[in-house]
């Protein structure tokens, strides 16, 4: 295998993981985070599931970090100001992207974004994000239930 197609910031976030692993997912991410000096955080969190994101927002500030929340709803786009066959409101998660964009998050974190608005939010977000919770209204948020 080539690893010339890794690139010196690629390794760095490899050495890094290997630092903060082997602990709970969320020990993980505030390891992580810390280990990478990033201070101000974003939290891109579906409506549904936002007085969780509310609770990790918590923790994340306990760990001295500055932590910014935006529900994916927050903007007010409606479905007729896309697209004919939309109606109501929708979710944005382009907005939710530009919003830390302007506040200069280091790093972002998908909160239980739907699958495709997650897509689009990683792709418009200009630091790191990872996705924390995954949506999976049947299996309550844990996606493993769906192997069992």
């Amino acid at each position: 295998m080539d690893k010339g197609f890794y690139s010196k910031e690629d390794i760095d976030i490899m050495n890094v993981t290997q630092l903060s692993r082997n602990s709970s997912r969320v020990q993980e991410l505030i390891n992580f985070i810390k280990l990478n000096n990033y201070t101000k955080i974003g939290i891109a969190s579906c409506i549904s599931v936002l007085s969780i994101a509310l609770k990790m927002k918590d923790i994340l500030e306990k760990e001295n970090l500055d932590v910014y929340v935006v529900d994916c709803k927050q903007s007010g786009l409606q479905g007729a100001d896309l697209s004919e066959n939309l109606t109501g409101a929708l979710c944005d998660p382009i907005s939710q992207a530009s919003y830390f964009n302007e506040n200069n998050t280091d790093f972002n974190i998908n909160f239980g974004l739907c699958l495709g608005h997650g897509i689009l939010f990683q792709k418009y977000s200009k630091a790191p994000s990872t996705t924390l919770l995954v949506k999976d209204a049947c299996h309550k948020h844990n996606i493993m239930e769906s192997f069992a």
